[in-house]
């Protein structure tokens, strides 16, 4: 008698598990186009192949729904821990090398907004209508603050800041800079390829945050804008950006601190 293969049966949570992520992924798409407004929980069931008693079983309300595709958008698979728990995170965080820790938070932080960016205007317009959303939407500015003084702190306690510079006003700097408005702005409005606008904010950030004129390579080897933001290294100009398509942007040592 030939063998049988046995198929591995997958047990009730990891089932659970793929229908929770199969409607994320859908919501996801509906969100962006045609948009959440437009978007109903039969059409997020839909798309999903699932029943919208599922749908509103697992998420209870739109709102919520919303709010968790924005996080999966964010860490970019399920399951992914928190930010402050992420491989790079915790390098960034003990790096001894003040460049080579804020290139590595420049590097993966710019990533989660590339990933969540499509569902902005979405969060926007619920957040309008919704307190629910309104809340959340808050709590991400008050996270992303709470993280980026925590982050400053750090690069305080390793003599990176400038000695004018408190580290209160330096995470105000990073606040502004690092933002979701920024990056909106330049890789959105003015349509800066996401490398450039990596090589900016490390190069603007260091020049705001610290007295440091030189870096090295080593700062930035490996990560993604290694070639734009090897052009700086020894000064503190954006000759990188003036020489690139992207138009000619202010030279960051004429940015007032």
């Amino acid at each position: 008698m030939a063998d049988v293969k046995r198929v591995p049966r997958t047990s009730r949570r990891e089932r659970a598990r793929a229908t929770r992520v199969r409607i994320l992924t859908a919501a996801q798409s509906l969100f962006v186009e045609p948009g959440y407004a437009a978007t109903t929980m039969e059409d997020i069931a839909s798309v999903a192949d699932v029943a919208v008693q599922t749908v509103y079983y697992t998420f209870k309300t739109k709102s919520l729904l919303l709010r968790e595709a924005v996080e999966l958008a964010g860490a970019g698979r399920p399951d992914e821990p928190p930010v402050a728990d992420r491989a790079w995170m915790r390098q960034a965080m003990t790096e001894r090398s003040g460049d080579r820790a804020l290139a590595v938070a420049v590097e993966h932080g710019v990533d989660i907004y590339a990933r969540a960016m499509p569902l902005w205007p979405a969060l926007h317009a619920a957040s309008v209508t919704d307190p629910d959303v309104e809340n959340y939407f808050r709590s991400l500015a008050a996270n992303r603050r709470a993280g980026m003084s925590h982050f400053v702190r750090r690069l305080d306690e390793i003599g990176y800041l400038r000695p004018d510079l408190t580290a209160q006003r330096g995470a105000d700097i990073v606040f502004a800079l690092f933002s979701h408005e920024t990056y909106l702005a330049l890789t959105g409005d003015a349509n800066w390829p996401i490398e450039e606008y990596k090589a900016w904010l490390w190069t603007t950030l260091r020049t705001q945050l610290s007295d440091a004129s030189e870096s090295t390579p080593d700062a930035v080897r490996g990560l993604s804008f290694e070639a734009l933001a090897s052009q700086v290294f020894g000064r503190v100009s954006t000759t990188f950006l003036e020489r690139s398509s992207v138009g000619q942007p202010m030279p960051v040592d004429k940015v007032d601190p």
